[in-house]
């Protein structure tokens, strides 16, 4: 499968999540220890602005990571802008080409978006459970996933991302391994 149809699976599946959060959900915990739901559905945003730029070619700022682009309306417009500008930009051919300026560095193309689908689907996870919604995740999101977080589970411990591994249960299956990888137990 192409990965432009596994980030638009990505997106669909983050976007139903993103939708369900209700303002009063705002001030509650995550998975992730330092976000409380409106830091983290505000990193989702990022994450669909980043792919949006990279998409386009135009750099990908660090700053980015520190803006808040949450509205008084809430989170979907803009992620929903955004999606639907990333899909069109990674639907040319040309898009896969290259690398990618992330907040200074050079990425490849297919890494930079393998990154960024591993984000969608992750903290759409950690967005789920947070805020008490079902989330289901495509096999071929999840097999992204798993072989992103595979391959950087140690860097992004190093980095403060990711926690220390989790056992992995028997019978898990590929997004049950990434979130394992990245320090997350499922209930």
């Amino acid at each position: 499968m192409q990965l432009h149809e596994v980030l638009r699976r990505a997106f669909a599946g983050t976007a139903a999540v993103v939708h369900g959060v209700a303002p009063e959900q705002l001030g509650m915990p995550t998975p992730c220890t330092d976000w409380d739901v409106r830091a983290l559905t505000n990193h989702l945003l990022q994450v669909a602005a980043a792919l949006s730029l990279a998409g386009r070619r135009l750099p990908v700022p660090a700053e980015l990571w520190g803006r808040d682009l949450m509205t008084a309306d809430g989170p979907g417009d803009g992620f929903d802008d955004d999606r639907r500008a990333a899909l069109e930009a990674w639907s040319q051919p040309s898009a896969w080409d290259g690398t990618i300026a992330m907040g200074g560095m050079a990425m490849p193309a297919r890494m930079t978006v393998s990154m960024l689908i591993s984000d969608l689907a992750i903290h759409g996870w950690d967005l789920a459970q947070a805020t008490g919604q079902p989330y289901a995740v495509d096999p071929a999101v999840a097999d992204v996933t798993r072989e992103f977080v595979a391959g950087s589970a140690a860097r992004g411990r190093e980095m403060g991302i990711f926690a220390a591994a989790q056992p992995v249960t028997d019978g898990a299956d590929a997004f049950g391994e990434a979130l394992a990888l990245s320090g997350r137990a499922r209930p």
